[in-house]
């Protein structure tokens, strides 16, 4: 992550207000430590600095990854609770891990890309189209075929990340969920554990 607002120190701060002073002896006290015309200077750095502070904790706050008071706004901008995710019953962190999972989601259009989001569900995942998929019964006819993603998983025995606390066919039953709803409209989704 960037950052938006470097932390810097009081003098700093003093120093960057007395350089937008002009030159000249009306204002050459501007750089002398212990003038009056420094001190002041020094008391209204002091309001820069506590302002900056406030303006970096906002930004960081503002990304879905780390905040803690937006959580709420940042579910409710990308759907959730839906039909899918909830939000009762989950910790600060697995809540932003849905978040992450919803937005990352909302952009799923190559086989590759599902199979991206399969890993943050903890699963390996190929996916396949129906033309292209071994599976029994077999996909008829051909242009049924030609519509059919196919999701070919294996459960793994560790998770990317904490999230989520399920397992078995409790996050599978979750992945399927997502996938189905982020399918195109104009296919079918099946799933096959391999």
């Amino acid at each position: 992550m960037a950052i938006l607002f470097k932390k810097r120190d009081l003098e700093q701060y003093t120093s960057s207000l007395a350089a937008y002073m002009p030159g000249g002896t009306l204002f050459a006290s501007k750089s002398i430590f212990d003038s009056n015309f420094r001190k002041l200077l020094r008391g209204l750095a002091g309001e820069l600095f506590r302002a900056n502070g406030l303006l970096k904790d906002y930004s960081e706050d503002l990304i879905p990854d780390t905040t803690i008071r937006f959580i709420e706004e940042w579910e409710s901008a990308v759907g959730i609770p839906d039909s899918c995710f909830v939000t009762e019953g989950f910790t600060l962190d697995e809540r932003r891990t849905n978040i992450l999972i919803k937005l990352a989601s909302m952009t799923i259009q190559t086989a590759e890309e599902f199979e991206e989001l399969a890993a943050l569900f903890g699963l390996s995942a190929t996916v396949l189209g129906g033309t292209n998929a071994a599976v029994s019964p077999p996909i008829t006819p051909i242009k049924t075929a030609r519509f059919t993603i196919v999701v070919q998983f294996v459960p793994e025995t560790t998770f990317t990340y904490t999230f989520p606390i399920l397992f078995g066919s409790d996050i599978i039953n979750f992945m399927e969920c997502v996938f189905k709803r982020i399918k195109p409209a104009n296919c079918d989704i099946r799933f096959d554990a391999v």
